[in-house]
Order: structure tokens, then C-alpha cells, then sequence
């Protein structure tokens, strides 16, 4: 089977936060496949909250700004920001959705002049729009890819994932925590780990000055600001360390978290590209990830996690199943765990006091080992080689 071409079905937008999502679909297209990257068709209702989101989203669609602001789009990759109506359970809502979805993914086969039995279907969601498109195209292979569980956010997801765990050629778990909670009911689960973007390091970005003039050390986390931090971890990580500054930075989801107002606290907008982010990690002494314990966090590999240790930081994080079952994968300590607010906050004075300079050039090795590209690489070899599924069409 020779790949030509790839649909994606992301769960986050082209211009979000980078995701494994994002480095996958940059990667295909640099080695030369045909990309058509779907931004979120919604796992669930939305909320009062998401409203500023959905208004991004309408200005995106509207304006066509996909390309033109934030994030830049690769050659050989096309991003497509769908007028899809947020309600993924609604039948009336499957059929808009599916009609527009339908016709983009037909036009860009005419465009590239590529037959379905040429394309690959990569999904990150597993709604009811999505195997719908599943069933109606006879795809050379049919890849899922799970970073966490969505029956955690919308239970209503559970007999769809069933039935594409069934139908998917491939199932990609990002972490092995994950594949072990799945692997009973899963055709054929494959452990696929992110890679890391050294080219991070070779970007010749300046700090900027609003992270510069915050006084040393600095404890930084990059991602979504919402329910998933540890708010009394982050509170007690700033009373333990009151003459530095933890910096959170990131969009935020003000109706699902309150931070508390405390002077050593900084928060920051996400940056505007992915790699200006090498000017704020280069600047940062440790990696946060304080998350809440939880079933949802708890299987997840965060991919900031891996950007942290391009750049060799220490990492103070909740002690999840999944985070412990790596640290003890790497040749060196670099993460410290805290299994309570005051553990974490112990453990970042411990990564402050230990020198991992030492370790600096095992963790290079780590890092380069497992470059993105490489991992691409990887995945399409991957693909390649398993059987595909007998298609058979159903009723969604």
C-alpha cells in the first residue's frame, strides 16, 4: 500500500495550543504526503464557557484567518475550520455536519487527485459524524488516536468509541497507562509515544521581556489554564518559593477555574507561535505539570512534559500512574513528584537544589533519539504494515 494522501479529524484547532496532533500532521506533510487537517467538530455540548472559543471559531471560519494569523501552515497541509453545528449527539446536527465535512474531504480528493483507497483517515475523535465519514469512503487504513479518554468529558461518546475501536485498522495510545485501560476491547492497540522538537532549541528567540523581569527561579507551566490544574498545589508551590515566580501560561477557561491572587503568581497568554515558546522555556528553571489526581489526568503523557526536557528542566509534577511509569523509563531523575499539595511544593525546592547540568548530556540523548520526524517516520511504517479491516457499511 503506498500512502499519498491524509485526513485528519482533530479534537483541537489548527491555532490551539501544539498538540501531538499538530507535530503528526506537520510531519506528514514535510515528507511529502497531502494533508487535510479538520479542526474540532466538538466531543460535547458546549457550555457558557466555551463561548469565547465559539466566537474565535465563527471569526476563523468566517474571515478564513487560519493561514494568515498564529500558527503557520506547512506545505502540502490545508486546514479546514468546518461551520459545524456543536452538537455531536443531535441527529440533525450529525447530517449538517456530515454534509459539509463530506463535500470539503470530496473536493480535496478532486484537488490532489487522490483516490480514497490512497488516503489515510486519522481521527482523534470517535463522535457519530465521525464514523459516519469512517463508513462512507473505502480509506486505505482507518488510525485512532487516543491522548485521553473521552468517555471522562462526555459519557454519551461510549458506544461510538466501542464500535470505532472495532472498525479502526490501528488504535494509538499516547501513553501506556491508557493502553492498558483499553487494551481488552481493542482490536489492535499500539503503545505510540510523542516525540520531542529539538528544532525548539535551534530557533533564535529572545526571552520576552514580561517573563525576563520576573525574579529567578522560575516555575513555569505551558498549556490550557482550566479544571485539570491543581489550584492548592499551585498555591502551595508559591508560598514555598515566595522570592521566585510561577508562571502560568496559557489560555484560560475562566468558568471552569479560579486562581488565587498571590504576588509571586504570573499569569501569561499563550504565544502567538509554537516556537516563540523557546524564548520562555529557555528562560524558566522548572517544568510544572500540578495536576489534579484524578482518573482523567492520571493516563495522560502531557506534551508539555516533553517540551520541558528538550530544554533539560527539571519537572515538578503530580505523581499520576502514568508520569511515574516514565520517570522510571529515563536514564536520568528528572521528574519529582508530590502526591499532595505540600509534597509538590517540597519537590520543587528538590529540583531546585539538584543540579541537573550534571545530566545534560543524557538528556540530549534522550531527546534526539526520539525526535518528531523520526517518530513519523515510525507511524507510517506503521501503517504500511497492518492488515486493513474488512469495510462494511453501518448505520449511524
Amino acid at each position: 500500500m503506498k500512502l499519498r494522501g491524509v485526513i485528519i479529524l482533530s479534537a483541537v484547532d489548527w491555532n490551539f495550543l501544539r498538540q501531538r496532533v499538530h507535530h503528526l500532521a506537520t510531519g506528514m506533510a514535510q515528507v511529502g504526503l497531502k494533508v487535510l487537517f479538520v479542526e474540532n467538530t466538538a466531543v460535547r455540548s458546549p457550555r457558557f464557557s466555551d463561548l469565547p472559543r465559539i466566537l474565535q471559531k465563527l471569526q476563523t471560519v468566517i474571515l478564513h484567518i487560519a493561514d494568515k494569523c498564529g500558527e503557520s501552515v506547512p506545505e502540502n497541509l490545508a486546514v479546514y475550520s468546518p461551520l459545524a453545528v456543536p452538537w455531536p449527539y443531535n441527529p440533525v446536527a450529525i447530517t449538517w455536519n456530515f454534509s459539509l465535512l463530506r463535500r470539503r474531504i470530496q473536493r480535496f480528493l478532486e484537488e490532489e487527485r487522490l483516490q480514497p483507497e490512497e488516503v489515510l483517515l486519522f481521527t482523534c475523535l470517535a463522535t457519530p459524524l465521525v464514523l459516519r465519514l469512517v463508513y462512507s469512503f473505502p480509506w486505505a487504513r482507518v488510525v485512532y488516536d487516543v491522548v485521553s479518554d473521552p468517555k471522562q468529558v462526555e459519557p454519551r461518546i461510549t458506544p461510538y468509541e466501542q464500535r470505532l475501536l472495532r472498525r479502526a485498522d490501528v488504535t494509538l495510545f499516547a501513553s501506556a497507562t491508557l493502553l492498558e485501560q483499553y487494551r481488552d476491547y481493542t482490536k489492535n492497540p499500539v503503545l505510540f509515544r510523542d516525540g520531542f522538537n529539538i528544532e525548539l532549541l535551534e530557533a533564535k528567540v529572545e526571552t520576552p521581556p514580561e517573563v525576563a523581569r520576573l525574579p529567578r527561579p522560575r516555575l513555569l507551566y505551558i498549556g490550557g489554564i482550566n479544571r485539570k490544574l491543581w489550584v492548592e498545589a499551585i498555591e502551595a508551590i508559591c508560598e514555598a518559593i515566595p522570592h521566585g515566580s510561577v508562571i502560568l501560561m496559557g489560555p484560560v477557561a475562566h468558568g471552569e477555574i479560579a486562581l488565587p491572587k498571590l504576588p509571586n503568581l504570573h499569569l501569561l497568554p499563550p504565544r502567538r507561535r509554537y516556537v516563540e515558546l523557546a524564548g520562555v522555556l529557555q528562560a524558566a528553571d522548572v517544568g510544572l505539570i500540578p495536576y489534579r489526581p484524578d482518573l482523567y489526568t492520571g493516563a495522560m503523557h502531557p506534551a508539555k512534559l516533553n517540551e520541558y526536557l528538550v530544554f533539560g528542566l527539571p519537572v515538578v509534577a503530580t505523581a499520576t500512574q502514568e508520569l511515574v511509569r516514565l520517570a522510571q523509563e529515563f536514564p536520568v531523575k528528572l521528574l519529582y513528584f508530590g502526591r499532595t499539595p505540600k509534597e509538590l511544593a517540597e519537590a520543587g525546592l528538590l529540583a531546585l537544589a539538584n543540579d541537573i547540568n550534571l545530566e545534560k548530556d543524557k538528556i540530549q540523548i534522550l531527546t534526539t533519539q526520539f525526535r518528531w520526524i523520526e517518530r513519523v517516520r515510525e507511524f507510517l511504517r506503521l501503517c504500511e504494515n497492518i492488515k486493513k479491516s474488512f469495510l462494511f457499511p453501518q448505520k449511524v
